[in-house]
């Protein structure tokens, strides 16, 4: 159950630094100008997500063994894991966060 958790994790992480990192904006960008569906792609977590965890499943191993279901696995991941920062996103600028440090 831990490889499991740890393998969505790793892929949430990639592909939230695929879909929203800075450093990987120029290659969101030549994307955008190679085709205009394959930049979409990787602007979108849940898209990313399916093939960070088609990769995952050849590159890391397989915790359910299965390449269809690691992929929409990997997407669901990056999903959930994008959902839950965003939340947390908006509590933190709207000075609802629980730190009292960080609201002053």
């Amino acid at each position: 159950m831990s490889d499991l958790l740890a393998w969505m994790l790793s892929v949430f992480g990639f592909t939230y630094i695929v879909v929203y990192s800075k450093i990987t904006f120029r290659f969101r960008d030549w994307c955008y100008k190679v085709h205009e569906k394959l930049g979409e792609l990787v602007h979108c977590p849940l898209c990313s997500g399916f093939w960070v965890g088609l990769a995952a499943h050849f590159a890391c191993g397989s915790p359910t063994h299965n390449i269809l279901f690691d992929a929409c696995l990997g997407s669901i991941a990056a999903w959930i894991g994008t959902l839950v920062i965003a939340d947390l996103q908006y509590k933190f600028e709207k000075g609802q966060s629980k730190c009292k440090s960080c609201s002053s």
